[in-house]
């Protein structure tokens, strides 16, 4: 890890872990390679540093006599080769293109061998590489070849340290104090390292002298530092750690480090709220903080606060531009505060960056659903292949949009096409066996449950589905048994409890059996409107009507939209002679099932009630008449 920082810009400071010494060679990594060039213009970065990509075609200079059309070796040919390399080096290196810029360097050296900061350069991109042997050889060869060079004893220190090859490292940076007494950096990496090597005291003690002496003209880095000791070892000492920030923070009050180093300490100790109001209050007086503004954004996404978090997240993204995570991170959220417009325009610049990523096309696909444009939701769920993590969520969408606009063939149609794609997936058989159903094409759905379990016999759901198709086949016993296998690889299936409670109440057995499962369910799952009714049922088929109908009533009131609720209260009435509560839920029950089976049954009932009712007196007996009904 330490060796990936050591190429990169400076991380923040982690509480778990020290990296005094890494943060500050990485500055040193940074600064040495930022210095290049002491000759000619090629080796000037300010120059460099806003360099656009080379040209493909471009070629090297040639210098060629008047007499000859051989190259000229004098040092006017070698330093032109030179910087061009190193030109070519330097802008790879800035594109991210190691072993490219590797090959330049290495051919820069060819024409100036004795280049110190060319071996910086070319070291650096070995770290980026992870090749820190050859990133140390280097270093080494730099150190020689210009002993008095800071940046190569800087760069040198820094991959020792990383190695844990601590006295080495140590020996670096007192050659960088014998030469340079008031360099800062070095100073500080001394102490550094003795809490890498988990000195601790000595280190505090360290930073204290080096905080009292008055040639040392960053004395708040040593107090920073000295906290960041005393937070490494713990809980104990973050009374410590926190006055030793605070002193920092005396010192030098936009030192960020220190800031968010304290905010850290705060957090660990459960301050929330004052971690907050510290970054905060940072952020106002000195302005927008790159690590703050993440800390803040992590601590509101935390709270599920996304008005706070976004803004800080709009602030993050200001300073990494190119960082896609975050401008994802922010998609997420005006999709969760429902802003989707703003989000496909988001995602939308996401794809235009990765065009490849699946991720942001579902994501695309699932906003233009909310925004009602359902061609443009299918255009993105068709590009997620069946390689992909995403594509059996992409699928299901496909089909249920499908469904949602009347084309339910079309449904079926995807499932079966993605199936034939991945066949690997559960899930797309389960989904498919409800369309089927929704098509009425139960023996098609049997089969293809059948097989599915077959392929998948620990999938609960799948066997489930099997069990209601049986029933639909008018297969009793096989639903019987495929829902109590169900129940025996999972013993708290609600739906398998429920359904096979109303199997055994449908058929008049086992009712004592039938009662113990669906009061499980309604444990599992309280306030559901169709266990209430399977135990009404059940209730029912056993005489105990004023318990049926108290169940059946609770189920009615969560589930009014459901006909056979409604038929069954009415069943329960009827039973109770409560002949006009009795009419108006059968009225209702065929109001909502329509036409079928059941409808004309319903309307069997209604006329056995009128006949019943027509037979009454003018004035019933109290026994008949229903005084909740007056």
């Amino acid at each position: 890890m330490y060796m990936e920082q050591l190429a990169r810009t400076p991380e923040r400071p982690h509480m778990k872990k020290l990296l005094f010494c890494q943060l500050g060679v990485i500055l040193a990594v940074t600064s040495a390679c930022s210095t290049l060039g002491q000759r000619g213009g090629a080796y000037r970065t300010d120059a460099l540093s806003n360099l656009n990509p080379a040209p493909a075609k471009l070629t090297p200079p040639d210098y060629i006599s008047s007499n000859s059309e051989t190259p000229v070796l004098d040092d006017t040919y070698l330093s032109s080769q030179a910087d061009y390399h190193y030109t070519m080096g330097e802008t790879f290196s800035n594109e991210g293109q190691s072993p490219r810029a590797i090959e330049e360097y290495k051919s820069t050296l060819v024409y100036d061998p004795k280049s110190v900061h060319v071996r910086l350069a070319l070291a650096r991109e070995y770290v980026r590489m992870g090749m820190i042997t050859e990133a140390v050889e280097q270093g080494e060869i730099a150190v020689d070849m210009s002993p008095e060079s800071v940046d190569a004893r800087m760069l040198l220190g820094g991959l020792y340290t990383g190695l844990k090859m601590f006295q080495p490292a140590r020996d670096q940076f007192q050659a960088i104090l014998t030469k340079e007494p008031g360099h800062a950096e070095a100073a500080v990496y001394l102490g550094a390292l003795l809490a890498e090597e988990r000195k601790f005291d000595e280190s505090i003690k360290y930073f204290e002298s080096l905080a009292k002496n008055q040639a040392f003209k960053e004395s708040e880095k040593a107090y920073y530092y000295i906290g960041r000791v005393h937070s490494e070892q713990g809980q104990s000492h973050y009374a410590e750690a926190k006055q030793a920030f605070g002193k920092a923070l005396q010192i030098k009050p936009d030192y960020s480090e220190a800031a968010l180093s304290l905010a850290m300490v705060l957090r660990a100790e459960n301050k929330s709220k004052e971690m907050e109001q510290l970054l905060r209050s940072f952020q106002e007086k000195f302005g927008p903080a790159r690590e703050m503004s993440r800390q803040l954004s992590h601590y509101y996404l935390e709270k599920e606060d996304y008005d706070k978090a976004l803004e800080q997240l709009e602030v993050f993204d200001s300073f990494e531009r190119d960082n896609i995570n975050i401008k994802f991170q922010i998609a997420l959220i005006l999709i969760e505060k429902k802003r989707f417009e703003s989000a496909a325009q988001r995602l939308e610049d996401i794809l235009l960056q990765e065009p490849q990523s699946d991720k942001v096309r579902y994501y695309l696909g699932a906003v233009y659903e909310e925004l009602n444009q359902t061609q443009l939701s299918l255009e993105h769920y068709k590009h997620i292949g069946s390689g992909s993590n995403y594509f059996a969520d992409a699928v299901l969408r496909t089909a249920q949009l499908h469904k949602t606009t009347g084309r339910l063939d079309k449904a079926i149609e995807t499932m079966e096409a993605a199936i034939k794609q991945q066949d690997d997936l559960p899930q797309l058989y389960a989904y498919l066996a409800t369309l089927l159903d929704d098509q009425k094409n139960f023996k098609k759905a049997l089969k293809m449950l059948t097989v599915a379990v077959e392929r998948f016999p620990s999938n609960t759901q799948l066997r489930f589905f099997l069990g209601t198709m049986q029933d639909r086949m008018g297969n009793p016993k096989e639903t019987i048994a495929q829902m109590t296998k169900v129940i025996e690889q999972d013993e708290d299936h609600v739906q398998a409890l429920n359904y096979l409670a109303y199997t055994y109440a449908e058929l008049g057995d086992n009712l004592d059996q039938a009662e113990s499962l669906a009061a499980r369910a309604l444990k599992l799952q309280p306030n559901d409107g169709y266990i209430l009714d399977t135990l009404g049922w059940i209730h029912f088929k056993r005489g105990r009507i004023e318990d049926a109908i108290k169940y059946l009533e609770a189920a009615y009131k969560l589930r009014s939209d459901e006909a056979i609720i409604a038929e069954h209260l009415g069943d329960a009435y009827l039973r109770h002679q409560m002949w006009q509560k009795a009419q108006r839920m059968y009225q209702k029950a065929a109001q909502l099932e329509g036409e079928g089976t059941r409808y004309g049954k319903i309307q069997e009932k209604l006329a056995n009630i009128r006949s019943q009712t027509e037979k009454l007196p003018a004035r019933a007996p109290a026994s008949l008449a229903d005084p909740r009904a007056q």
